[in-house]
């Protein structure tokens, strides 16, 4: 597969797809804006779904023509250099890569949870972001094939991790749907088995699409237990990081100006 060659901006389009609750994406654009290239890409908002020229994975999410480029973990340093177009990725392991990518995507590790198998999170697009396939020129096709063989094998490897990536995920939206208010007293009374297996089928589907086949039995329960032995464990700090992550967010003037200034665009 032929590498894609960065000419310049009037080549080629580069978008960022991001949220604005999302510290991965706060960082990027904090770093494109501090060195005057914010104005190089095009910054698409992902709260509205609807308005959205293609399905996004993970956020940030990067885009140059119409192929994906690039998603989290992708820094402002790595998208600098795409826009200068002296971009050079080194993908070492692309197995390790994608794992990586996927632990950076709430969505792809809540599928491969809840079915305790990471080939139902094989996405293609996830994993030629996690390869850059369009800069590498690697193939996605080796990568593909052994998640879908050894899915099983790979997500008990992974379980743990995955698990603390979704006990933060959980606290995190736990901390949104109270309006910031939620404290520990609050959080562990809404940390058992039947809450995180609801709120994890919710999150790991659209509608019925990504849903076990029969949920009264397919459901990986063994998964939701570590995830509620985590929250047991490290509850409070989790919540405490999750508050400083949101706040440093909203509270920053520049970054929520920018925002605002995305919403009159569109």
């Amino acid at each position: 597969m032929k590498p894609l060659t960065i000419i310049s901006r009037e080549a080629v389009e580069l978008r960022i797809y991001v949220h604005p609750t999302c510290y991965s994406s706060y960082k990027l654009l904090k770093h494109l804006m501090e060195n005057g290239l914010i104005n190089r890409v095009k910054v698409i908002d992902t709260s509205n779904p609807s308005l959205l020229d293609r399905f996004v994975l993970s956020v940030p999410w990067v885009t140059i023509g119409s192929r994906t480029v690039a998603a989290d973990p992708v820094s402002g340093e790595e998208v600098k250099l795409m826009i200068e177009g002296s971009y050079k990725p080194t993908i070492g392991n692309p197995l390790e890569s994608f794992k990586v990518t996927l632990l950076s995507s709430s969505y792809a590790s809540s599928i491969a949870l809840l079915h305790g198998d990471l080939s139902y999170a094989a996405f293609r697009e996830l994993v030629e972001a996690s390869l850059r396939t369009p800069l590498t020129g690697l193939d996605p096709e080796e990568v593909l094939e052994i998640v879908r063989r050894d899915g099983v094998s790979l997500y008990e490897e992974l379980e743990v991790r995955i698990a603390k990536v979704l006990a933060t995920s959980y606290i995190r939206e736990l901390y949104w749907a109270s309006g910031g208010s939620l404290n520990e007293k609050d959080l562990r009374g809404r940390v058992d088995r039947v809450a995180v297996l609801t709120w994890l089928m919710a999150k790991a589907s659209v509608g019925r699409l990504g849903l076990p086949s029969n949920p009264l039995t397919m459901a990986n329960r063994d998964g939701v237990e570590i995830i509620v032995n985590i929250l047991e464990a490290s509850g409070d700090k989790i919540l405490s990081d999750v508050r400083r992550e949101q706040e440093t967010i909203f509270k920053d003037i520049s970054y929520t100006s920018f925002l605002k200034s995305l919403e009159q665009r569109s």
